[in-house]
């Protein structure tokens, strides 16, 4: 017995030397890893805000440190950030975060995680005059909470959770948000992250004078991922999954409802080589109804080839520092503005274009669908690209040496058009029906005869197919050669004739 109880009490202060010795030890390494997290966190700002003509910058306000505990102060500024359309933001909000030095902090042995960390980070917004009304939409809670362990080995592991928010500004404008919680687990230098997070309900209602009341609800949202750097900033492989149970708008004179039902984005990014780039991107939605009656459902997969990182990485960069003028001419209107940019940047970005292009890459439609109970339409398309001999040739030499190979395909089901008009119809109030079944059969095979009558399009089963392809200079429309230039003259005769002039 005696044997026993020397064993555990050697053992309890060798834990409790260990215990001390680790938090005199993060306490000594604390201001450096502080001070080279905000070199990071500032770094990754300025890099995720150019062209929003603003900045953003986190600094140490206070650090106040004792053997097993720290306490810092943080200040989050911003200045003159461009949101959108509307006037630039500047804000200011503070951070306390209370930090727990290791091998083992409290709050993890509470929760029984035993593994030994060098810090865990308990922060959280400061209440001031700027965050109070945030507060009390939280009730009186701080709307955003984070826990960040720190291990000994580099590894991170965040824990950030948005508090239910309930916003009513008294006109008809609410918002009610049930809260979000998001844990990242990864590496200090943001190389490798695995992703998950939830939020359970949004639901918005908008009111103005131009517009009937709006109605949005969000349900089941759900984040999950593993990506991995390139060492291209801005570009990681690997896969994250976004996933939205239901969505449903209450919307128009009417306050119809529109629901779409198991929302889906999925996107797998792989690396090809040392420099290139493959992915594939896909939009689904299982099941969509408005008003109560059964629309269909959809899908869209995007897939790319041979992208090379480093040009597609430098014209990113372009692109944001661009971005303010690009608003400003969409504000104006203009489809295709015209960039200031002087001789210099000209050559650059037509040097990155070329090495974009050098590489052959490949971009496709994989499918477009619309599916209804009895019919189900496709469209895709699938471009191969290839580097010009010049930027300053004519349009039409330019197209033929730009894309090398183009193939695509639409196909249209006619059944698919009679549930749609039968949609319509009964959206319409109509209620007989037979009229109803006769109009929309009618429909069907008219909008058949008008495809086959005007020469785009044949007849395959019950549906209505198009195709096009493109190779080595000859296009191949629907079974028939032809040069480019009698495929154009020969799209202009049927726009011509289809036109209301025509």
């Amino acid at each position: 017995m005696k044997k026993s109880v020397g064993i555990l009490s050697g053992l309890a202060v060798a834990i409790a030397v260990v215990t001390t010795a680790g938090a005199w030890y993060t306490g000594k390494q604390l201001p450096t890893e502080l001070e080279q997290s905000i070199a990071r966190g500032n770094a990754e700002l300025q890099k995720a805000l150019v062209g929003t003509g603003g900045t953003m910058t986190i600094e140490l306000v206070s650090l106040d440190q004792h053997l097993f505990t720290s306490d810092a102060q943080y200040r989050l500024k911003a200045n003159d950030l461009r949101l959108g359309e509307g006037e630039p933001v500047s804000f200011e909000v503070g951070v306390i975060d209370h930090i727990e030095h290791g091998p083992f902090p409290w709050s993890r042995v509470k929760a029984l995680k035993l593994l030994p960390v060098m810090a865990v980070s308990n922060s959280q917004l400061q209440k001031d005059d700027g965050t109070a009304s945030w507060f009390a939409a939280a009730g009186d809670t701080s709307p955003v909470v984070g826990q960040v362990s720190l291990g000994y080995g580099g590894g991170v592991e965040s824990d950030i959770r948005l508090a239910p928010v309930k916003l009513d500004e008294g006109d008809g404008n609410v918002l009610d948000f049930a809260g979000m919680q998001l844990v990242l687990k990864g590496d200090r230098e943001g190389k490798a992250v695995e992703i998950h997070g939830n939020a359970e309900r949004l639901d918005m209602t908008l009111v103005g004078d131009d517009h009937p009341p709006v109605k949005l609800q969000f349900n089941g949202f759900k984040i999950g991922g593993e990506l991995t750097s390139t060492g291209h900033d801005m570009i990681y492989v690997g896969h994250l999954n976004l996933l939205l149970a239901d969505l449903q708008a209450t919307l128009g004179p009417k306050q119809d409802v529109l629901v779409l039902k198991g929302l889906e984005q999925n996107s797998l990014y792989s690396a090809e080589g040392q420099d290139k780039l493959g992915g594939r991107l896909e939009y689904k939605v299982s099941d969509i109804t408005y008003a109560g009656r059964a629309v269909g459902s959809g899908q869209m997969v995007l897939s790319m080839k041979s992208v090379n990182m480093p040009a597609t990485q430098a014209l990113l960069e372009w692109y944001q520092t661009k971005a303010p003028e690009l608003q400003e001419a969409a504000a104006r209107g203009e489809a295709v503005p015209s960039l200031n940019m002087s001789p210099e940047e000209t050559a650059k970005v037509q040097g990155d274009l070329r090495k974009l292009l050098a590489d052959k890459p490949q971009l496709a439609v994989e499918d477009l669908s619309f599916k209804t109970a009895n019919g189900q339409s496709h469209f895709n398309l699938s471009l191969d690209f290839a580097n010009p001999t010049s930027f300053d040739l004519p349009p039409d030499q330019f197209a033929k040496q730009l894309i090398t190979r183009l193939q695509g395909k639409l196909s249209v089901s006619k059944p698919m058009v009679v549930d749609l008009v039968t949609l319509q119809a009964l959206l319409d109030g109509q209620n007989d029906p037979q009229a109803i079944a006769q109009q929309a059969g009618q429909a069907g095979n008219m909008f058949g005869v008008m495809a086959l009558q005007s020469g785009m399009a044949l007849e395959e089963g019950s549906d209505i197919v198009s195709k096009l392809n493109y190779a080595d200079g000859m296009v191949d429309f629907n079974g028939k050669k032809m040069t480019v230039e009698e495929f154009a003259m020969l799209m202009s005769m049927h726009l011509a004739a289809l036109s209301p002039q025509g």
